[in-house]
């Protein structure tokens, strides 16, 4: 009886030692995978910076040609405007000298 809890015994003791080699083996993988994730993590988060960045300068980009082609319409709109005033002020003159015109080769 003795014997057998003694091969019991060190029975468990070589199990033990044989599941903590596993384990520190496990931990070991863990480690590097921890380490190549942690790499992945930050080279992920430097390319989402990196691409945030770009598209707030190519936005600032963007609004800059928006704003200037703006202007550039609302100059070319205020153009139109004035010379559509004065095609209305000088619209009485024009039909006058045209009427004019009509009535002097009618005369003649």
């Amino acid at each position: 009886m003795e014997y057998i809890l003694i091969a019991l015994v060190a029975s468990s003791f070589i199990f033990e030692g044989w599941l903590l080699s596993k384990i520190n083996k496990l931990n070991k993988e863990n480690k590097i995978h921890r380490k190549s994730l942690q790499v992945a993590l930050e080279a992920l988060a430097r390319d989402n910076h990196n691409f945030q960045a770009g598209i707030s300068r190519d936005l600032e980009r963007t609004n800059k040609k928006i704003e200037g082609n703006l202007n550039i319409i609302k100059r070319i709109d205020k153009k139109v405007d004035v010379s559509k005033k004065d095609i209305m002020n000088s619209l009485p003159t024009q039909i006058r000298k045209t009427i004019g015109h009509i009535e002097f080769s009618q005369k003649a």
